[in-house]
C-alpha cells in the first residue's frame, strides 16, 4: 500500500518545461559577454593588403548611374547612396542581409578587378556594396548594429575615390584612408563621414563572418585605437521596444 502511495504522489506532480526566454536574452541574440563590455575593442585596423586604385576606378566607370540608389537608412542628409556587389538572390537593388540565398549581382559581374579583391579575403561572405558619399553629403554619427547578423561579422572598407577634404570620424578618432588600402572598421562605435570635397567618394565595402583565416590577417594588422563599448552592449540588452520608447536605438 505504501508503494501504491508512493507512485500516486509521484504521477501527482505533472513536469514543466522551463520557460523559453525572450529572444533579446538568449545568448544567440545577445550583443556580448559581460567580458565584452569591459574589454578595449580596436576602433580600425589597416590591413597589410592593397589593391591597383587604378583598376578599381576602371571597374567603377563600368557602374552605370541608373544601378545607384538611395542608402536606406535614416542616418544621412540624402547623399549616401549604394550599389550591391553580392547580395541576397544577387539583387543589386538589395540592401539587407536577408531575403534569400547570396549570390554575385549584375554589378558584380560588370567589375572583374573588383571580384579579385573579393577573392583576396578569406571568411564566409556577407553583403558586399559599393557605397557613394555625394561631394559635400554627410553621413550622421551612428553604430550599427552587426551583431544582429553576425556577433563575429567583420567590416572592411576599400576606399576607390577619396580626398583629404573628407573625414571619416570613427570614435571620434578621423582615420586617413587612402585609394586602395584596406580597412577594418568596428562600425558598432559612433562613425559619421563629411564630405567636404568637391567629388563623390566611394568605398567598396566588404561584410565577411569572421574564421580563424580572417582572424590570422586581422591579427597581422595595425591597430587605429582602442575603445570600450559599454555603452553599445548596455544599449542593445535592452529589449527593441524599450530602444525605441527611449529613442536609443542606434
Amino acid at each position: 500500500m505504501a508503494a501504491r502511495a508512493s507512485r500516486s504522489v509521484i504521477s501527482a506532480t505533472p513536469y514543466r518545461l522551463a520557460p523559453r526566454p525572450p529572444a533579446w536574452l538568449r545568448s544567440d541574440r545577445r550583443a556580448g559577454s559581460l567580458s565584452d563590455a569591459f574589454t578595449r575593442f580596436a576602433v580600425a585596423r589597416k590591413l597589410p593588403l592593397t589593391f591597383a586604385p587604378a583598376r578599381l576606378i576602371a571597374d567603377l566607370a563600368s557602374v552605370p548611374e541608373s544601378w545607384w540608389s538611395r542608402h536606406a537608412g535614416p542616418f544621412h542628409d540624402g547623399a549616401w547612396e549604394s550599389v550591391s556587389l553580392w547580395a541576397p538572390r544577387g539583387d543589386m537593388r538589395e540592401q539587407r542581409s536577408f531575403g534569400g540565398a547570396f549570390a554575385a549581382t549584375p554589378a558584380l559581374q560588370a567589375c572583374p578587378y573588383l571580384a579579385e579583391v573579393l577573392n583576396a579575403f578569406p571568411g564566409v561572405r556577407n553583403r558586399v556594396r559599393l557605397m557613394r558619399l555625394r561631394a559635400g553629403g554627410r553621413i550622421l554619427r551612428h553604430s550599427d548594429p552587426i551583431h544582429k547578423v553576425s556577433r563575429e561579422l567583420t567590416r572592411i572598407h576599400i576606399p576607390i575615390v577619396t580626398s583629404p577634404a573628407v573625414t571619416f570620424l570613427v570614435n571620434d578618432k578621423p582615420l586617413p584612408l587612402r585609394p586602395g588600402e584596406a580597412w577594418t572598421i568596428d562600425v558598432r562605435f559612433p562613425h559619421e563621414v563629411i564630405n567636404a570635397s568637391g567629388e563623390d567618394r566611394v568605398h567598396l565595402v566588404i561584410d565577411l563572418v569572421r574564421d580563424a583565416a580572417l582572424q590570422g590577417l586581422l591579427d597581422r594588422s595595425t591597430v587605429y585605437g582602442r575603445g570600450l563599448l559599454l555603452g553599445y552592449f548596455v544599449r542593445h540588452s535592452l529589449p527593441v521596444s524599450v530602444q525605441r520608447w527611449l529613442h536609443i536605438g542606434n
